[in-house]
């Protein structure tokens, strides 16, 4: 039975994105960085993306030093995954807090978009 996202865990959820993102390596050609997601609410954690060499790693904890780090609530997380919540307007209205190169938040953006992500996944 195929899930919706209110039914992943945070732990899940990062899962099901690195699964999605690296059997289409295609929009993450070319970029190179480390985000870091520090997510607060109803299912917290810190994770790091580590977009390397056309592929998406995604660990618990901190391993390295981001290049951006994002820190937002969990069901803003889920909004930003599905594309239904600006990155711009969510920074706009303070419902993510950026800590570092926003560019590179904003290239995450643009490359969710690609994915055109949808429930349920």
């Amino acid at each position: 039975m195929v899930k919706t996202i209110k039914e992943y865990s945070l732990a899940d959820l990062m899962e099901r994105i690195e699964e999605i993102f690296n059997a289409n390596p295609g929009p993450l050609r070319g970029f190179e960085a480390v985000v870091q997601y520090d997510v607060y609410g109803e299912d917290k954690g810190t994770y790091q993306h580590t977009f390397k060499d056309g592929k998406l790693t995604i660990i618990k904890g901190v391993e390295t030093t981001p290049h951006c780090t994002m820190q937002l609530s969990y069901d803003n997380f889920k909004k930003f995954v599905l594309g239904k919540q600006s990155g711009t307007m969510a920074l706009l209205t303070g419902k993510v807090r950026v800590v570092g190169n926003i560019s590179i938040g904003l290239k995450i953006e643009s490359i969710l978009r690609r994915y055109n992500i949808r429930e349920p996944f």
